[in-house]
């Protein structure tokens, strides 16, 4: 579980628009660096090293005096300040300075296949090839001693490096922070803060994305408010006309006909209900009141209150409790239409009707399963849609409006998770919700 903990953590950095642009200004840096240090290495290899006939000439004057004389090599060696090394295949001697490194790429002279030369740092190595045997002759490059800068180039270029990419990482951090400052405002917003606005200054392109940002936010803004009054408006105008028309059938005769007014009424007056509660429900999830809950211990609260009914329930699941956070009002609402809706078209059942709590794969299930007659086929994909009924001929008291699942769907989804219906005819059907263990916020 850590483990995946830290590899979506790796992921997010790795998908974050400040590290991207972070890792292309490191990588060209090093492409730029390659690519010149491989040109200097190209230019190296194919200039060579410098020839000069005078240290081929001054070799031939100088090897008679010291073969086979290794006192009077170490005397030259101490007078000039270099190195002197002989080898054959019986006699190896080495003076002056330490002994030169195994492996030296030599580049030959021009027009002397005798001599040979090599660089290592700041070092030359000149290979002379005698009859007698092999001298290698260590020669510093400069004897003379050079300033801090000469001798402290590599690190100065690594200091001015380091510099450079300090400089662009706060740079870019400058330039990405209005992103940062739309991030924690979109947060907001959907904590259900619609009065907050984004402070941007400047007129490049982040400024204007965040002026887009606070229109749309405000039209958002607009809307919901008319939503709201409509919803008001919509309740007294619907309400009003109703309640005179009760007023009004109690003066009605035959009283058959007045109860029978009386109940169209009543039934209409809870449609205008069940609709002016469902708008609000979804209104409520603009700004859902997230809390840790015990789903297990909700369910059983819910079954609870179906009073004798809840004879008819078998709730399984871990003996612990099962925690998930949740807007524990409105997820009330998707227990109880669930477990309703399984009591009441899941008759005749040849057994209880089981709701299952668990915690699987890194998800949350409430599973609600009845052993009624199911659902057909054809009606499964539809029974989510606003208003729609399986069965056209039961009973608003049975069927109710067709609202309930709807709602839970919605209701579900604002919870970052899913509402899934499975069913076979005559072998029951199932509501399965799935919830991820760490909700949305």
């Amino acid at each position: 579980m850590n483990r995946s903990k830290s590899m979506c953590k790796i992921r997010r950095l790795f998908s974050s628009v400040f590290v991207k642009l972070l890792l292309v200004c490191l990588a060209a840096w090093l492409l730029i660096t390659v690519a010149v240090s491989a040109l200097f290495i190209v230019h190296r290899l194919l200039a060579g090293v410098p020839y000069n006939p005078l240290v081929e000439h001054y070799l031939e004057y100088l090897l008679p005096d010291i073969a086979g004389q290794p006192e009077e090599a170490a005397r030259l060696a101490a007078r000039l300040g270099i190195g002197i090394d002989y080898r054959n295949s019986e006699v190896h001697w080495s003076k002056g300075r330490q002994e030169p490194p195994k492996r030296l790429h030599f580049f030959p002279a021009p027009n002397n296949d005798m001599i040979a030369y090599a660089f290592r740092h700041d070092i030359m190595f000149i290979r002379y090839q005698h009859p007698t045997g092999t001298y290698l002759f260590t020669l510093p490059k400069n004897q003379e001693p050079k300033d801090w800068l000469q001798s402290h180039l590599h690190l100065l270029a690594l200091i001015i490096i380091a510099v450079i990419f300090t400089g662009a990482y706060f740079l870019i951090r400058r330039i990405l922070a209005p992103l940062a400052t739309l991030h924690d405002a979109t947060r907001k917003i959907a904590q259900g803060d619609l009065g907050h606005a984004v402070q941007v200054s400047g007129n490049g392109e982040l400024a204007k994305l965040a002026d887009s940002f606070n229109d749309m936010v405000r039209r958002l803004r607009e809307m919901i408010a008319a939503k709201e009054q409509l919803l008001r408006d919509v309740s007294h105008e619907l309400r009003s006309p109703l309640t005179r028309i009760k007023v009004l059938l109690e003066m009605v005769e035959p009283r058959e006909r007045a109860e029978q007014i009386a109940s169209d009424i009543r039934e209409l007056e809870e449609l205008i209900t069940g609709i002016l509660e469902t708008a609000r429900d979804v209104h409520n999830l603009d700004r859902l009141k997230m809390e840790e809950v015990d789903l297990r211990e909700l369910v059983a609260e819910v079954i609870d209150r179906q009073g004798i009914r809840a004879q008819e329930v078998e709730l399984a699941g871990p003996e612990g409790s099962v925690r998930v956070r949740l807007d524990r009002h409105l997820f009330t609402r998707v227990i109880d239409n669930l477990l309703v809706n399984a009591l009441t078209h899941g008759q005749p059942a040849d057994g209880p009707v089981r709701v299952r709590v668990a915690e699987e794969n890194g998800s949350v299930l409430l599973a609600v399963t009845d052993s009624g007659p199911g659902i057909a086929e054809q009606d499964l994909p539809h029974l989510m849609e606003p208003f729609y009924r399986a069965d056209k001929s039961r009973s608003r008291e049975k069927s109710g409006f067709g609202l309930g699942l709807s709602l839970c769907r919605t209701i579900v989804e604002a919870h970052g998770g899913e509402l899934v219906l499975t069913s076979r005819p005559g072998q029951g059907a199932e509501a399965l919700v799935r919830l991820p263990l760490k909700t949305k916020e």
